[in-house]
């Protein structure tokens, strides 16, 4: 009983955090504009500007993967698979939540904040 108790725990721990995650960003990108990259001076990473292309949509990704993700829950676990089984899924589940919305968050970090600060460091 315990074993089903912290993976669903788990699980659902994985759907919030990337659905909270795609909120946050949301409200960081409308906050700062992609103009926020020329704020530390006039040197831009490339690397910066692909990262602030590729976390415009994060949001986005984040909610579709947080559905997807609780929707092939609900289908993992009204499967005739041992529990045990589905235990594994709903925590693989919730790593790949997890991941995702760590990841977009420090190519936020990245792209916004660092690489153009240390580009343009005297």
């Amino acid at each position: 009983m315990t074993k089903l108790i912290v993976g669903v725990w788990i699980y659902l721990c994985g759907i919030l955090g990337s659905a909270i995650t795609a909120g946050l960003l949301s409200q960081i990108l409308r906050t700062f504009p992609a103009s926020q990259l020329e704020a530390y001076g006039p040197r831009v990473p490339e690397v910066a500007r692909s990262y602030a292309a590729l976390v415009a949509g994060a949001p986005t990704v984040l909610g579709v993967v947080s559905v997807l993700s609780a929707a092939i829950g609900i289908y993992v676990w009204r499967s005739r698979c041992p529990r045990d089984t589905r235990l594994f899924a709903a925590a693989v589940i919730s790593a790949l939540n997890l991941f995702l919305a760590m990841f977009f968050t420090m190519i936020l970090l990245l792209a916004y904040f660092y690489l153009p600060k240390i580009a343009n460091a005297p």
